[in-house]
């Protein structure tokens, strides 16, 4: 479909007759004109543009919310099935990816989903504790059986410090 408005663009219909190193030229550079219209600026897109999008859509990026060691292990495998990439340029992706399709709202889910499976969200929210008494109050909760891992515990400790200390 996308194919057909950019001919389309440019004053072309079905059955129209174009060259052969025309049309091959098209197709090799239609994935990068993609991947360009859809990642956010930063240091790292030339290269995902050019690398990851020269095998994947750029969908397959742009709809994933993975952690930042998420993003090292996918870009690590990438690397040993063939991605051409120096480890500085690794790092560079891994930066990328993490800061535009991280976790963002991964916080907030695992508070609904872990913390308000017993307690209120109007509960939560009369507290204003610090981040350190978050910290604490979270550990209990651990203590007394919360399903978290320690990099989910940082994370509700910075949301919940964020969105519910003193200073919000």
């Amino acid at each position: 479909m996308r194919t057909r408005l950019r001919f389309a663009e440019q004053g072309l219909k079905a059955g129209d007759k174009i060259a052969g190193p025309t049309l091959w030229l098209a197709l090799l550079l239609a994935p990068l004109a993609v991947a360009a219209e859809k990642l956010p600026p930063g240091e790292g897109k030339r290269i995902v543009e050019t690398v990851c999008s020269s095998c994947h859509p750029t969908e397959v990026v742009t709809s994933k919310n993975y952690t930042k060691e998420r993003w090292r292990v996918v870009v690590e495998a990438m690397i040993s099935e063939g991605a051409a990439l120096t480890k500085a340029e690794a790092e560079q992706v891994v930066e990328y990816l993490a800061r535009n399709f991280g976790e963002k709202e991964r916080a907030k889910e695992l508070y609904v989903q872990i913390c308000s499976y017993c307690h209120e969200l109007d509960r939560i929210k009369h507290q204003a504790l610090t981040r350190e008494e978050w910290k604490g109050l979270i550990k209990g909760m651990v203590d007394e059986g919360a399903p978290v891992t320690s990099e989910e515990f940082s994370m509700i400790v910075d949301y919940l410090a964020e969105h519910f200390g003193p200073d919000r």
